[in-house]
């Protein structure tokens, strides 16, 4: 019985952080994949459509009237799993034209840090063309 409970308390704290880095690493791919489904929106109707970051932990997708006649349709949006925000630096709203490249174009490739819980992060990045990718999630040794 004590073997047990020995490795247990070894075991629990173990699975409790993997649960947190899953759960940052489904957060990153949620980001990833609203930021894919705006490129798409806008290359298949040749129109702008983007992604706002509404709150810490909520993105909507959105499609916008190239001339700026009528108000944003909501094309969807999603929660954060919990513990996962985004940083208070993340840029609030990316948008692509109808050729699936980021509108206006950006000097460097715009970058989401998500921030996890026990000083677990991770970053979605999207290149000027359009293309994602996001990072292993890592641990910020100063917290």
């Amino acid at each position: 019985m004590l073997v047990i409970v020995i490795v247990a308390a070894f075991a629990v704290p173990q699975i409790l952080s993997y649960i947190r880095m899953y759960r940052l690493g489904v957060g990153g791919r949620n980001v990833a994949t609203a930021l894919q489904r705006a490129r798409y929106l806008a290359t298949s109707n040749n129109t702008l459509a983007g992604v706002l970051v509404a709150e810490l932990q909520r993105v909507e997708i959105e499609q916008y009237d190239p001339l700026g006649k009528t108000p944003p349709q909501n094309m969807g949006a999603f929660q954060l799993p919990g513990g996962v925000t985004f940083a208070s630096d993340a840029p609030k709203q990316i948008a692509f034209d109808g050729r699936g490249v980021i509108t206006p174009i950006p000097k460097e490739s715009p970058t989401i840090r998500l921030n996890g819980v026990d000083g677990y992060y991770l970053f979605v990045t999207v290149s000027p063309t359009g293309q994602v990718t996001v990072s292993e999630a890592k641990r910020d040794d100063r917290t």
